[in-house]
């Protein structure tokens, strides 16, 4: 990159290195760069390896997007992206930005998927105070009896039901017989607290919020005990299974008065017809909107469609360059699936390796060596063929990761051929990926919503609006900062007025909500 500025002529004034995750918002170093931009309004050039690089979640690509006359140079990539750029340009790098957080969801609902059947098979997660990771027979990594710290969570709930002593007075005494925490010192009150509220002590747990009895791990006190616990704390205990059912739009809306995010609401009708209705948190400064704010979710399914309605007979030249996008996107999903596979190769290889190795060793030991050869094997082998097995899950979520990419894919490629019928008949997931795909601001404002599309949508609409033949070389003249401003043609905002249309056009040019 700094070649690269050289060769452009371009002074640079600073770097921010990152290193954190890519799945989450909040990164130090970028934060740092956005502030750098706003109090230095000369400097508008971003230089960066490569789109994923920079955008490494959709609300990073908000913040970037909101920034005036910004320039970014993607080096590896050879492409500048800017207000000057064609429409087309920012929606394609929009579309990297979402196949590539599908991926890292991907990766990260398959690491869950293990999680849950960790759980499914009875094994608890998190040893509390008495308890630890160790190996139980069938697993190395299972929930058991810590044998020297069991007794200070037995002493704590005699204490705490048939002495009547705060967790304070029993924090105290647990630390002078012995207790500490990782640090070496006392343990804070509320970590004793929790203790009581703890069911894994009776052999059970809790996992978002399901409470399951079928548990692999030793209980250190009685039901009957841990019951007296929960009269003195007033607890009931909850063991109703929450249901599973998905919303395509949580999270996506925003409060156009308040600005939270909007939450979903099963209601069961007494005629036992279900509705579900989208709502502000009211967690913000203004609490009453909450009450103004519910919309039902079919009348958001119409509107969506509605503006989709809107996108069909897109011209053949956007679809050839979206198919164009896609091989790119292929090519690089290719090649990391590729290197991790590799590196997971290795990886088992080198255990392979370690392990028939020392196999070898103690069946072939003299008699002096034999008892230390078979103890090292004993201790050893079951690490290694558990890690292992862990890499050929690894391998396992990448291949599934690797198919629901496909799946997106061949979704984005529906979604050109007919996006409205498409929409209607597609599940929460794919909905949710549609409007991702459509826009980014999504308003809702009592009972009525506005989306702010990407530019190239508007343009789509435009050219019909033009009747411009669908195989029209599909260059649009104007950039997003120089659109014609008019009102929305029917169908496309369920606003529509003057009004409506000036507040999309605010909203589409410097996405102020």
């Amino acid at each position: 990159m700094r070649e690269y500025a050289t060769n452009k002529n371009i002074i640079i004034v600073g770097e921010f290195a990152e290193a954190e995750t890519a799945k989450t918002t909040g990164r130090a170093k970028f934060n740092e760069m956005i502030q750098y931009l706003a109090a230095n309004e000369d400097t508008r050039i971003i230089l960066v390896e490569k789109v994923d690089r920079l955008y490494r979640n959709l609300l990073d690509y908000g913040t970037i997007d909101s920034i005036k006359n910004l320039e970014i140079h993607f080096v590896k990539e050879n492409e500048i992206v800017s207000e000057k750029s064609r429409s087309s340009i920012k929606f394609f790098t929009g579309m990297k930005v979402l196949m590539a957080k599908q991926y890292i969801d991907n990766l990260a609902e398959e690491s869950k998927k293990g999680i849950n059947e960790r759980v499914e098979q009875g094994y608890a997660l998190y040893p509390p105070i008495g308890y630890k990771y160790g190996k139980d027979g069938n697993r190395k990594n299972a929930i058991v009896v810590d044998e020297e710290r069991a007794a200070y969570a037995q002493k704590a709930f005699d204490l705490f039901v048939n002495h009547n002593l705060s967790a304070d007075a029993i924090n105290d005494i647990l630390y002078k017989d012995g207790l500490r925490n990782r640090n070496g010192k006392k343990y804070a009150r509320s970590t004793i607290h929790r203790i009581f509220h703890n069911v894994m002590y009776v052999g059970d747990f809790k996992y978002e919020g399901v409470y399951r009895t079928d548990c692999k791990h030793t209980a250190l006190i009685s039901r009957e005990m841990f019951q007296k616990a929960q009269e003195k704390l007033g607890n009931v205990t909850n063991t109703t299974r929450q249901h599973d059912i998905k919303f395509p739009y949580i999270g996506l809306f925003r409060c156009g008065v308040c600005g939270c995010t909007y939450t979903a609401e099963r209601k069961v009708k007494p005629s036992g017809k279900e509705f579900i209705y989208y709502h502000c948190t009211g967690k913000g400064k203004i609490k009453t909107c909450k009450k103004d704010s519910y919309i039902n979710q079919t009348k958001v399914d119409k509107i969506i469609a509605t503006i989709l309605k809107g996108l069909e007979d897109m011209p053949q030249s956007l679809i050839d360059e979206i198919n164009q996008n896609l091989k790119e996107l292929h090519y690089l999903k290719n090649s990391y699936s590729k290197t991790s596979h590799k590196n997971i190769e290795k990886q088992i290889k080198e255990l392979n390796r370690k392990i028939n190795n020392a196999y070898e060793r103690m069946v072939s030991a003299s008699p002096a060596t034999k008892e230390l050869e078979e103890n090292l094997w004993n201790e050893n082998h079951p690490k290694w063929f558990a890690e292992r097995e862990e890499l050929r899950q690894k391998q396992t979520q990448i291949d599934k990761a690797d198919e629901e990419y496909y799946r997106q894919s061949d979704l984005i490629i529906k979604f050109c051929k007919d996006a409205h019928d498409l929409f209607l008949k597609s599940d929460a997931n794919d909905k949710r990926t549609i409007c991702e795909i459509i826009g980014s601001n999504f308003v809702a404002n009592g009972k009525e919503i506005d989306i702010t599309m990407f530019p190239i949508f508007y343009d789509i609409i435009s050219m019909k609006d033009l009747k411009l033949e669908k195989n029209t070389r599909f260059e649009p003249p104007e950039t997003q900062a120089t659109h014609t401003k008019k009102d929305p043609i029917n169908g496309s905002f369920l606003n529509g007025g003057n009004d409506e249309a000036r507040t999309r056009d605010l909203m589409r040019d410097r996405h102020a909500l």
